[in-house]
């Protein structure tokens, strides 16, 4: 029954951060210290010290890589906070499918995102109905923003089941 809290913890929290950062471009500080510190109880109850320790050298590795990232410009704050968080729970046997996941759902919303900028974009929105997803994607397209959080999240989700079957 605890290990379903964690299970139910970790899906909010990426549901949270997929929501925020679609909505406001931010994913707020208190979901990446909320799977931290479930990550830490979680650690102390189910894995042994060795591979407790090697998820926080991966989440370290995904940390340092991301804020190079993000030195020069590529991704934001907030989503290099989430992939770590991420990548601590996912550890070393779990992270090359988050990390693909993650890539190709972020080459997804990226691709989706410069259809929009496009004429053609223009044209396949006149066509479909009028709804407020369809206009945060215009407004994000527009602006040359993507909420890269988003495919961080999704990824998280996608790579849970097999977090949590170890």
């Amino acid at each position: 029954m605890v290990l379903l809290g964690f299970q139910i913890l970790f899906v909010f929290c990426m549901c949270y951060a997929v929501v925020s950062d679609f909505r406001e471009l931010l994913i707020p500080n208190w979901i990446i210290v909320t799977l931290v510190a479930a990550f830490f109880l979680f650690a102390v109850l189910y894995l042994e010290p060795q591979v407790a320790l090697w998820h926080f050298l991966v989440a370290l590795v995904v940390l340092v890589t991301a804020a190079a990232f993000f030195a020069v410009g590529w991704i934001g704050g907030g989503d290099v906070k989430l992939m770590t968080g991420a990548a601590l729970w996912a550890g070393p046997r779990h992270i090359a499918i988050f990390l693909l996941a993650m890539s190709a759902l972020g080459f997804l919303i990226a691709i989706v995102l410069l259809g929009l900028r496009t004429t053609y974009g223009n044209l396949i929105t006149g066509l479909l109905p009028d709804n407020s997803l369809l206009r945060r994607l215009q407004v994000l397209a527009r602006k040359g923003q993507c909420p890269y959080g988003v495919a961080i999240g999704a990824a998280g989700i996608i790579t849970i089941h097999r977090i949590f079957l170890q």
